[in-house]
């Protein structure tokens, strides 16, 4: 991934810029509580200057605060942030901003995506390829500042939405060992563990830190709304299922004469639901009980730094970090529906069964067929998929496959800075290393492996060509293989053990998609800042001055065949020549190995104007040089402060920014996604996401103005503000595309064949698209390219209140709000190709499953009350995200056998066996509640105990997967969290 490197000095550690944010809080850490203010770089600046006089935007969260808060995670940390967006970090695993990047936590300001949100240690980019928040340095963690404005000019491209800035803790001394517990209900419980060593000599210091973090599966079994009725919420439920439906055939490999049609026996028995899809019966599966709200997760951070003085004004720093993110039993569906056969796309009648399968003639007997026995050789599998309500007995637990997911990051950086002895000039000038470690693997059933196993001749031992002979197994693709539903506990009626699948032969079938990647970033800054010789009546001109030089090269390894696209591109291993190259897997798609690189070059400036003691600005001015069709810009900034009275002050900003195409997004080659696709029926479908080489960079326009009162107990500010971005680099919606060619229903509608957008789907029956015969759930993968996509407008308001009660009952009483109103978050209309995908919309207050930019409530707010008495302090806070409305609409789902069921036949009452679902229409708003108590123990020891979502709110039901907007509500319920920490 490409991003650009920036230059950033330290932020000061100071009651006054704290005074900014109702959320502030400072810890003086470890040494003495001074409230002396010096001169120090601020974040969103390169000059030194005092907070105090800074017209820039920022919220900071300190160490102290945090403490009182819990010491919650940094992904709670983030999701409580009334101006972030939607944010990934719980349930993942079917969002479309998810895909690739499973179990990682990000930062979305603004709510315009995590890549539009820089992330900085120390100052420096805390990543080169994908910020994630779980591999920060947890227990080294100082605190964390929030830059709320585009900040281009100062850091580089990527920095349109805002910056987040976390910094590590200064000048500790002694060792801290601190560990906590949080108890969820359904779970074993999430629990961490740290140790923080510091240690100060006259001229140099010396910080190190180990953390762990452990969070535990949470089935989606244990909370009873997830696993809503088909007719409810028809999300998370897919017509190919097991049992399923099947086309029984006269002669051998499903050809001859149809002679029957039946859907397997024990549908409801094993937690199907029998229905019908058109005029098709089918037994619906729900893929859910077998997935994860929360997977097993492992965290590790190894960080150090040390400083020493050179000299007589030089300071150098280095600091390394080492972190890991391990989700080593990621759960899915038990096996995934057939999008692809040995022919081509499709998923209808794409495979076959053999009549000698010892299944076969039981399925005929329990479906009432017995007359056929004998009479059949063969059936077709028209709605089914290899493993269904049975689970996967191959893996575990409760019969989803298992996958795994690794991240790992290597972070050095090192720096000098001092006076260069010329006209008061200082520099600074360092060198960051980044090295980044993707590992994923992912399992899917080969097609001609699955194709043999069903005619006789699967297996890892089959040497012979007798089906059932010589060490060849058959596949049983019936219901009457498997004893139960591991993960509803339900009993199969129909079960006949000696029918049975060999747990060898399932693991067999699958192949495990290895996915290993590698981005290495270097990066060199050099600058120079001072004061000019020019005078202004509030003082010396400041400026600022530097240079940075990055190299960024990614290298992506493939390390199955099947999984490599040059290698095996066709459904049968070995045949290289095929009219669709599918791959060889049911559903999943395919990979190539890639390695590519790219420079950035950049020259930067700043100046701070101090017009007089009361108005004081800043320009800045940034030049930065991709290179190739992505080319060069000069981005510029432009802030100032008037302080109008002893209380009231009044600032403003305004700049442009950009960013240019990573190198994922310009890769000829991408990743296979999965997606709920409303335009068939929500049934789970491949998406295949691609980069593509003429994407060109993104530009916008960010501007802010507001107001500070500040009085001995008063602190509150608020500010609007404005981003217009143009040509977003963004992959064009799989829904929406979906949508455009099939529109909305259950998926039994007719689709639009001569549809501009009808080349990026794949459709059943060796892609054919038949006008007025095709429908939406003959679906099989739609392809989702990188494009320069709609413009974005969106505007708000933020209001932070901070008010002290002093000498309360021998304490002080802290009362505070953090609000973040979206006033608009219009979308331009939508076109790739000169077609148009989409209309233009406005996107606040609604889900926007569908479409861009995902859901945007109108207003999130936090109010807290805090109180503090001696070694006591006792904090309730309210976290408040508002309701928004689901933009789709209702959707159909059938009741019985009907050609006509779509919505608009629903809403006129003219459809047959034909309902609207309005589940989740309008999802309501979400208020949690939390409670801790810190209590400051003897021997340097601090006890915390938290309720959080004390009143244990249950989110509001919305129809996906989850059956919750894990945007807009938690999953967890109440829990309760202890933590100690012990100084030494």
């Amino acid at each position: 991934m490409s991003k650009i490197r920036f230059y950033c000095g330290v932020s000061a550690a100071a009651v006054a810029l704290a005074a900014l944010t109702s959320t502030s809080a400072w810890a003086a850490d470890d040494a003495t509580k001074s409230t002396t203010v010096e001169e120090v770089v601020v974040t969103g600046s390169l000059i030194a200057g005092t907070p105090k006089t800074t017209a820039i935007p920022i919220a900071v969260i300190g160490q102290e605060e945090l403490e009182k808060r819990g010491s919650p995670s940094v992904l709670d940390v983030i999701k409580s942030l009334p101006i972030i967006g939607p944010v990934l970090g719980d349930s993942n695993q079917f969002s479309t901003a998810a895909q690739g990047r499973n179990g990682g936590g990000t930062f979305n300001i603004r709510g315009l995506g995590a890549e539009r949100t820089l992330v900085l240690l120390n100052g420096k980019r805390f990543t080169g390829y994908r910020s994630d928040t779980n591999l920060l340095p947890q227990a080294a963690i100082g605190r964390v500042e929030v830059l709320k404005d585009g900040a281009a000019a100062t850091y580089g491209s990527d920095a349109i939405a805002g910056v987040a800035n976390v910094i590590t803790r200064k000048n500790f001394r002694g060792l801290e060992l601190q560990a906590d517990f949080r108890a969820v209900p359904g779970s074993n419980g999430d629990y961490t563990g740290s140790a923080l060593y510091g240690w100060v000599g006259d001229t140099s210091n010396l910080l190190v830190s180990l953390g762990y973090q452990h969070r535990s599966q949470l089935s989606n079994t244990e909370r009873d709304w997830v696993l809503q009725p088909y007719l409810s919420n028809p999300s998370g439920w897919s017509v190919l299922g097991n049992p399923g439906a099947w086309t029984i055939k006269n002669a051998a490999g499903g050809t001859g004469t149809t002679v029957g049609f039946a859907v397997d026996a024990n549908c409801a028995a094993v937690g199907g639901t029998p229905g019908f899809t058109g005029t098709t019966p089918a037994c619906y599966f729900s893929y859910l009980p077998f997935d994860n709200l929360v997977e097993e997760q492992d965290f590790y951070q190894a960080y150090g730094e040390f400083n020493a003085d050179v000299g007589d004004s030089g300071k150098f720093h280095a600091e390394a970090l080492y972190a890991m993110s391990n989700q080593p039993d990621y759960r899915f569906s038990p096996g995934y529906p057939p999008t692809s056969g040995p022919n081509g796309p499709g998923s209808v009648n794409v495979f076959s069964v053999a009549g000698t399968n010892p299944g076969f003639n039981t399925f005929l007997t329990q479906t009432g067929n017995a007359a056929l026995v004998g009479v059949a050789k063969s059936a077709t599998a028209t709605l089914w998929r290899p493993l269904g309500n049975g689970g996967n007995n191959s893996t575990g637990g409760l019969g989803g496959q298992s996958g795994s997911r690794k991240y790992e990051e290597l972070h050095l950086s090192a720096g000098l800075k001092g006076e260069t002895g010329i006209l008061g000039a200082k520099y600074d000038v360092s060198a960051t290393y980044i090295a980044e470690w993707q590992d994923q693997q992912t399992t899917d059933i080969l097609i001609d492996r699955l194709q043999n196993a069903l005619n006789g001749l699967g297996g890892a031992n089959c040497t012979g060509s007798t089906p059932g002979a010589g060490g060849c197994q058959y596949f049983n693709p019936f219901s009457n293989a498997y004893p139960n539903n591991p993960a509803l506990g339900k009993t199969n009626p129909g079960y006949v053990s000696a029918n049975a699948n060999d747990p060898k032969l399932v693991a067999w079938l699958f192949d495990r998609q290895k996915y290993r990647a590698q981005q290495d970033t270097f990066v060199v800054d050099a600058v120079l800042n001072g004061r000019t010789a020019i005078t202004l009546p509030g003082g010396d001109i400041g400026w600022a001055a530097g240079a940075q030089y990055r190299k960024v090269t990614f290298i992506q390894q493939i390390d199955s065949p099947y999984y490599n696209a040059q290698v095996t591109p066709c459904p049968v291993v070995g045949n290289t020549s095929c009219a669709f190259k599918t791959g060889p897997y049911i559903f999943l798609g395919q990979n190539i190995p890639l390695r590519l690189e790219q420079s950035v070059y950049a020259v930067f400036g700043e100046l701070n104007l101090p017009f007089t003691d009361k108005l004081n600005a800043s320009l800045a001015l940034r030049y930065e040089d991709y290179g190739g069709q992505t080319g060069s810009t000069t981005n510029p900034q432009f802030r100032a402060k008037w302080q109008a009275t002893d209380t009231f002050a009044v600032r403003g900003s305004i700049g442009t920014s950009f960013r240019g195409p990573t190198a994922a997004n310009v890769a000829p080659t991408g990743t296979t996604g999965l997606s709920g696709i409303t335009a068939a029926g929500n049934n789970f479908k491949s998406v295949d996401f691609f980069g593509n080489p003429a994407v060109g960079p993104e530009k916008a326009v960010t501007y802010s103005f507001g107001g500070i009162l500040q009085t001995s107990n008063l602190t509150a500010t608020l500010d609007y503000w404005s981003i217009k971005m143009d040509d977003q680099i963004v992959s064009v919606p799989a829904n929406i595309v979906a949508t455009a060619v099939a529109g909305t229903g259950n998926g039994s509608q007719t689709v639009n064949c001569s549809s501009g957008l009808r080349s990026l789907i794949t459709f059943n029956n060796n892609n054919a698209c038949v006008q007025g015969v095709t429908v939406g759930n003959d679906i099989a993968r739609i392809r989702s390219d990188t494009t320069n996509g709609p413009t974005i407008e969106t505007n708000g308001i933020d209001l932070d209140v901070n008010y002290r009660f002093d000498d309360v009952y021998e304490g002080d009483i802290n009362l505070g709000a953090n609000v973040s109103y979206v006033l608009a978050y219009k979308q331009a209309a939508f076109i790739a190709g000169g077609v148009t995908v989409s209309s233009a919309y406005d996107a606040v207050g609604f889900t926007n499953y569908d479409r861009l930019p995902g859901t945007i409530p109108k207003w999130r707010g936090q109010f807290y009350a805090d109180y503090n008495r001696g070694n006591h302090n006792l904090r309730w806070t309210i976290n408040y995200v508002d309701g928004a409305t689901d933009n789709r609409g209702p959707t159909t789902v059938q009741t019985g056998a009907s050609a006509n069921c779509t919505v608009a036949n629903a809403k006129a009452g003219t459809a047959t066996n034909c309902q609207l679902t309005t589940l989740g229409l309008e999802l309501d708003h979400f208020i949690s509640n939390d409670l801790t108590y810190r209590l400051l123990l003897p021997n340097d020891m601090t006890l915390t105990a938290s309720v959080l979502n004390a009143l244990d709110r249950e989110p509001s039901k919305a129809r996906i997967e989850y059956s919750y907007d894990p945007f807009i509500g938690n999953a967890l319920g109440r829990t309760l969290k202890i933590g100690l920490k012990k100084k030494f």
